[in-house]
Order: structure tokens, then C-alpha cells, then sequence
């Protein structure tokens, strides 16, 4: 929007965003056993369309407000196993924390 990069620049670092977290997305459709699933987004985005870029609150832009959807099947091949650290912050108090973020 500012003109630092240009467009094509911004295309590949937003399309090397989306593969980053699409790969993790693949991992685990390895490994949960699902009939279906939805893979989606709270929202588009615009690359210069009416001059919006990105996700601008309220912007009426088609692009922003149709919502990416796919559905797909998942099969637990058994490929990966998380290491789970438990949380060691004496100081952390769950229930303070999701409080602020806005649950009772």
C-alpha cells in the first residue's frame, strides 16, 4: 500500500505465509481420524482491490468477506508425535489468563 514492496513481493511473502501454516495443517490431517473437516479462515483478503489491502475492519470488499472453505477426510497415519512440556511458570495463573481473554 505504501509502496515498499511490490506487488509481487507481497503475493509471494503472503502465498510463503499461507505454505508455512498449510503444512502444519497437512501434518495434522496425518494424524487425527476424521470423516470430515473444514479447513477455513474468519476472513479474505484484498491485494489492492478497491484499494484495500489486507483485511481493513468493515471493509465491504468481496474479497475480504468471502471466507476461504474447504472440506476434506482426515486419516490417522500415525506420523507424528507431539512432545508435550508442561507449563513450568509458578507464576502463570490459567484461570486469570482466560478470564482476559474474555472467558468466564
Amino acid at each position: 500500500m505504501a509502496g515498499d514492496v511490490s506487488r509481487a513481493e507481497m503475493w509471494d511473502a503472503y502465498l510463503a505465509t499461507l505454505r508455512y501454516v498449510l503444512d502444519d495443517v497437512a501434518l495434522l490431517l496425518e494424524n487425527v481420524d476424521a470423516e470430515r473437516v473444514a479447513i477455513t479462515a474468519d476472513h479474505g483478503e484484498a491485494f489492492g482491490e478497491w484499494g484495500f489491502y489486507w483485511h481493513t475492519v468493515g471493509c465491504p470488499h468481496p474479497a475480504v468477506r468471502r471466507v476461504p472453505w474447504v472440506g476434506t477426510t482426515a486419516t490417522d497415519e500415525g506420523t507424528y508425535d507431539p512432545v508435550v512440556t508442561p507449563e513450568t511458570d509458578e507464576g502463570f495463573d490459567r484461570q486469570q489468563h482466560l478470564r482476559d481473554l474474555g472467558y468466564r
